[in-house]
């Protein structure tokens, strides 16, 4: 499944699309490798580990948004298919960034204070999905839960 939002930097979203983002597959993931710069401001919050890269939420205090950018665990430097894209729990509002780059997709922000994000991000024709960083939540919820989505 290839995500083609016309290459949009940022737009909003319905609840239902991002229902429909996060129920494509079922592979439950843990955290993966640090990334070696971070793109975003603030601290790492989580990280979304599918077959082929690696997406990476993080939030400022000093904004009150989350960040998130998408890397691929190999071929950096070449041309492919990337995307990133957050979304509020409590209204479906999102952002996204999509195309095909050589380093990264993103970063997006969203201020999601007070509510989970759904944080998606694709590499070629893998993608993974999770939520995250829930806010007043959070001590609820000990780590993304992640899904990731097949390619051909």
């Amino acid at each position: 499944m290839r995500f083609q939002p016309h290459r949009a930097v940022r737009r909003t979203v319905t609840a239902a699309a991002s229902l429909a983002l996060c129920t494509a597959g079922l592979v439950v993931s843990g955290a993966g490798t640090a990334h070696a710069a971070a793109i975003c401001a603030g601290t790492k919050i989580d990280t979304l580990e599918f077959n082929t890269g690696y997406t990476y939420l993080y939030y400022s205090s000093a904004t009150g948004k989350n960040c998130a950018y998408t890397v691929p665990k190999s071929g950096t430097g070449t041309r492919q298919f990337m995307y990133v894209g957050l979304f509020r729990e409590s209204d479906g509002a999102g952002v996204w960034d999509d195309g095909d780059y050589t380093q990264y997709a993103g970063p997006v922000y969203l201020d999601a204070r007070g509510t989970c994000v759904l944080v998606n991000g694709q590499v070629g024709s893998w993608a993974g999905s999770g939520w995250g960083h829930c806010g007043a939540q959070a001590a609820a919820m000990s780590e993304l839960s992640t899904v990731a989505v097949g390619g051909r």
